[in-house]
């Protein structure tokens, strides 16, 4: 009986997603285990997604918004920080609050290249576990990977960018300010070519992706 009861909350759930992303989906429950393990681990990695997705969502809007009324703020960090895998644990869920705040409370980013290197490093610790985030060291790391991962901006905007970044590491760490050596290793990893081919594959996950959505109605 149990086992029958799981398999038919899977169906409810999958059907939940293939409504949230338009897809169809498979009404017949399970009949094993190995199945019903195959069909859940698929959901798992779904719901990650979209978690993923609304997420970045999220943080870009916050990078280029412009500064926002108190309570629209409260609104806008209880958004992302439910999203967070910090969210059910306080201290790290404050950090990602502090971080997405400082954001929410900033001056819009107008330059492209340096609103994603920020949305980046913001995303880094929204999606975070929460020893890491609680870790000064590890988030920092952290935020440095993530924007090294970014392309380069233009080097007109390279200061702009690292100078932003550091923002953000102090927010997450709570430091007073960057120390001279961490500067060094975000001017670093802000001027960090990206992967040429990563880039295009990037380019045309773009291009179908907005296909995709157009096909949606989105």
């Amino acid at each position: 009986m149990r086992f029958e009861d799981l398999a038919a909350r899977l169906v409810a759930v999958e059907a939940k997603l293939a409504n949230l992303t338009g897809t169809t989906v498979n009404t017949d429950s399970a009949t094993s285990i190995d199945e019903l393990d195959a069909r859940l681990s698929l959901v798992e990695v779904q719901v990650d997604q979209l978690i993923a997705v609304k997420t970045q969502e999220h943080v870009d809007a916050i990078v280029a918004a412009a500064a926002q009324a108190v309570d629209s703020i409260q609104a806008a960090v209880e958004a992302v920080v439910a999203l967070s895998p910090s969210a059910e644990v306080p201290a790290a869920a404050d950090i990602v609050a502090d971080v997405v705040a400082a954001q929410v409370e900033a001056a819009p980013v107008a330059n492209e290249e340096v609103a994603d290197i920020i949305s980046a490093a913001v995303q880094a610790v929204v999606a975070a576990e929460p020893e890491v985030v609680t870790d000064p060291v590890a988030i920092t790391a952290a935020i440095m990977t993530a924007v090294a991962d970014m392309p380069a901006p233009a080097p007109e905007v390279a200061a702009e960018a690292a100078a932003a970044v550091a923002e953000i590491i102090v927010a997450a760490t709570g430091v007073a300010e960057v120390a001279p050596e961490v500067h060094a290793e975000i001017a670093e990893a802000v001027a960090t070519p990206a992967d040429p081919v990563l880039d295009a594959f990037e380019a045309r996950l773009n291009a179908a992706e907005a296909k995709v959505d157009t096909l949606l109605g989105k």
